[in-house]
């Protein structure tokens, strides 16, 4: 066959047989065999190329919900829709992995990490504190607050108080979100450590809608 003497003329027999073992079979067949084999590889590679796309929209679909939520303040149904996302991000994270694997045999060597940029955190010392009505006793009061006239402006100010705080933990908490939910979902650490943020900011902004309750209702 043309094709197995070009082959033995380019790498003869023997040194095949140091280079992948011994193997008595018909050469060409070899060749054939591992043409298809490169050929189911590169196949794998676009599937998980096509995994990766769809839980990118899949991603982005999520946060513009969690937007959604977010924004009625349903602190319900939250919970949901980050346990769906984190079920994507194990998903690409399993087609990362079978990535990873066929890369080494093609030879191409470990994929480059493509995200370096630290998750943003926040925490409760980050958010403007809440406004106490001993802040509006007057000059020289120690134990008591203020009168009905120091008293007059302090509803609007712990109401707006309230509403800044839930505002930064719910814009934080969809940014996280809207970061990690594209093709960033092919970095672990990354991933990782956004969701590890997404749950916290979570928590916190409940702390808020709990807070503003006890005070304003």
């Amino acid at each position: 066959m043309p094709g197995a003497d070009l082959f033995e003329t380019l790498l003869p027999q023997s040194e095949l047989a140091r280079a992948v073992g011994r193997f008595d079979g018909d050469v060409c067949d070899l060749v054939q065999q591992s043409v298809r084999a490169a050929e189911r590889a590169f196949g794998e590679l676009d599937a998980c190329d096509a995994l990766l796309d769809r839980a990118t929209a899949q991603g982005r679909a999520l946060a513009e919900d969690l937007g959604r939520l977010a924004a009625v303040e349903n602190e319900q149904d939250i919970p949901c829709l980050l346990d769906a996302l984190k079920q994507l991000a194990d998903e690409v994270q399993r087609s990362e992995e079978t990535r990873r694997l066929l890369t080494r045999i093609l030879g191409r060597g470990e994929p480059e990490a493509r995200w370096t940029a630290p998750v943003p955190h926040l925490s409760e010392e980050q958010l403007p504190p809440v406004p106490s009505v001993y802040d509006e006793k007057p000059a020289g009061s120690v134990d008591q607050p203020g009168g009905p006239e120091l008293m007059a402006g302090f509803a609007p100010r712990l109401e707006a108080a309230h509403a800044e705080r839930i505002r930064q933990t719910s814009s934080h908490l969809l940014a996280t979100v809207r970061r990690m939910a594209g093709p960033e979902l092919a970095d672990p650490a990354f991933v990782h450590e956004s969701l590890v943020e997404a749950d916290l900011t979570f928590e916190l902004w409940r702390r808020c809608l709990a807070d503003r309750r006890l005070d304003l209702d």
